[in-house]
């Protein structure tokens, strides 16, 4: 290198990627609150179980759960990642149940069967309960509590044919979906305010 010729170095700038979007639990647990209300109200015998319902499993159930999941793996949620894309398919799952055997694509299931269904969503339920006693937040764990009786109790449903029973798993799925409402709201509250007015 000649005298008075000066070396420059590149040196490269790391781009940092800010995580911008917003906390879809929310979302999520209001699917799970609207569709869990309006399918109990059927059960405790205030209107049947029609198209009304079978949509909101669709679209609320369904969709705002799987979309609030996906969104919620993105930014590293697993916990919230699994369950609301495991329950939104279970709202799937439930609309097929009720609409297949209608437009005659498959036999409707036994009670034996849906009891059996119930029960092993019940039993995913309770593991998903323990998870959430790690993460600490009472209503996240009410919604849980509840959401595991209410399975169990419509597994019972089904294989004893108990219309008293039912009406029973009608007031808890009420009592759960109100709880996940709560806590959907609870989070949109807290978070626009920016401190705890909706205790969770």
């Amino acid at each position: 290198m000649a005298s008075g010729e000066t070396m420059s170095e590149n040196v490269g700038t790391a781009t940092v990627i800010v995580d911008k979007t917003a906390n879809a639990a929310p979302l999520g647990f209001t699917g799970l609150g609207l569709a869990a209300v309006l399918l109990s109200l059927s059960y405790i015998g205030i209107y049947p179980v029609e198209s009304m319902i079978v949509s909101m499993a669709i679209f609320l159930g369904g969709f705002a759960q799987v979309f609030a999941g996906i969104m919620s793996w993105k930014k590293g949620d697993i916990f919230a990642g699994t369950a609301f894309s495991a329950f939104g398919l279970f709202w799937f799952s439930l609309a097929g149940l009720l609409v297949m055997p209608a437009i005659g694509w498959a036999e409707a299931s036994s009670g034996t069967a849906m009891a059996a269904y119930l029960f092993i969503w019940g039993v995913y339920t309770f593991v998903m309960l323990v998870a959430t006693m790690r993460i600490g937040v009472r209503a996240l764990q009410f919604v849980f509590v509840t959401l595991f009786l209410l399975f169990m109790l419509l597994a019972v449903v089904n294989a004893t044919g108990s219309t008293g029973l039912l009406i029973v798993a009608g007031y808890v799925g009420l009592v759960m979906g109100l709880g996940a409402l709560y806590t959907a709201l609870g989070m949109v509250m807290n978070e626009v305010h920016g401190k705890t007015v909706i205790p969770l």
